[in-house]
């Protein structure tokens, strides 16, 4: 099963295929601190930011929750 990675360059995460070309960019704001998958069969992350605020983002790259 192929799996694709979630990486923060610069405080901004990407999504890697395994051949480290990017997907996509979740989040462009320079302050991504964290990621994780918050849904990885609905391709949602959950990215912790240097403020401590955590963002929930679906697979569109909206936020859908900001947890304080």
């Amino acid at each position: 099963m192929k799996k694709d990675i979630l990486r923060i360059k610069n405080g901004t995460v990407e999504l890697m295929n395994i051949s480290g070309q990017r997907i996509k960019t979740y989040y462009n704001k320079s302050d991504a601190q964290r990621v994780d998958w918050y849904d990885e069969e609905k391709k949602s992350i959950q990215v912790q930011l240097t403020n401590g605020k955590v963002l929930i983002i679906n697979s569109s790259c909206q936020v859908i929750k900001t947890i304080y």
